[in-house]
């Protein structure tokens, strides 16, 4: 059987600038800024589980950055 070991899917979100009330126009940063937020830290025992994990969070970030999945996958029999 195949078990994948430490999923971590994590959720990318890069912003190269905002509006600003106070100036009434669009603001661009120096640099971009870049977050990182954690998603899903566990570990799945098969294939289905794993498709769930990774569907569920493809729907909470539609719209907003990318998704980035690192795992260890063990064949176990």
């Amino acid at each position: 059987m195949i078990t994948f070991d430490n999923v971590k899917i994590t959720k990318t979100t890069v912003s190269d600038g905002e509006y600003s009330d106070k100036k009434k126009k669009w603001v661009k940063h120096k640099s971009p800024k870049v977050t990182k937020k954690v998603i899903y830290d566990e570990n799945c025992y098969d294939l289905g589980e794993l498709y769930s994990a990774v569907k569920f969070a493809c729907e909470q970030s539609v719209y907003d950055g990318e998704l980035s999945v690192t795992m260890t996958v063990k064949n176990e029999y």
